[in-house]
């Protein structure tokens, strides 16, 4: 049974976690996550989205952080909007509209993605990622447009 603490911490947590995205701060960003959060930022298939070099799973702040400089090294964030915030007990789903660049292409894509949030104890103990990865693919090969 949800209880409405149960919701309001998640929210918070949730609201606070993307404010901190949003506006590029990393550092307290890493603070709503639990120590040995697992970081699902989907899954590589070799041949088709490796390229992504940030993603795969991720356990631990130091592995999220690892991944999270991994892609702002490749890519730059124009910017970023939280479009839709879902919150039910320990569960909060975010709707992200996201505009970069690729560094070395110069190309820019365009994404909305979902980030999923478990929060217990007041911490983000799992978090996974959703999107159509097919933008970034073709910003990342610099192909035709």
């Amino acid at each position: 049974m949800t209880t409405e603490t149960e919701t309001g911490t998640t929210r918070s947590v949730a609201e606070g976690w993307f404010r901190a995205l949003t506006t590029g701060d990393v550092q307290t960003a890493l603070t709503y996550l639990a120590p040995d959060v697992e970081f699902v930022n989907y899954t590589p298939v070799p041949g088709y989205n490796d390229a992504m070099a940030w993603i795969g799973t991720h356990r631990g702040r130091e592995a999220v952080l690892r991944s999270i400089e991994v892609f702002v090294g490749l890519c730059e964030v124009l910017s970023e909007e939280v479009l839709a915030l879902v919150v039910e007990g320990e569960e909060a789903i975010g709707v992200i509209h996201e505009l970069s660049r690729v560094r070395a292409t110069g190309r820019e894509f365009e994404i909305e993605f979902i980030q999923r949030l478990t929060v217990r104890d007041g911490l983000i103990v799992r978090w996974k990622s959703y999107t159509d990865p097919s933008s970034i693919l073709r910003a990342l090969d610099g192909g035709a447009r």
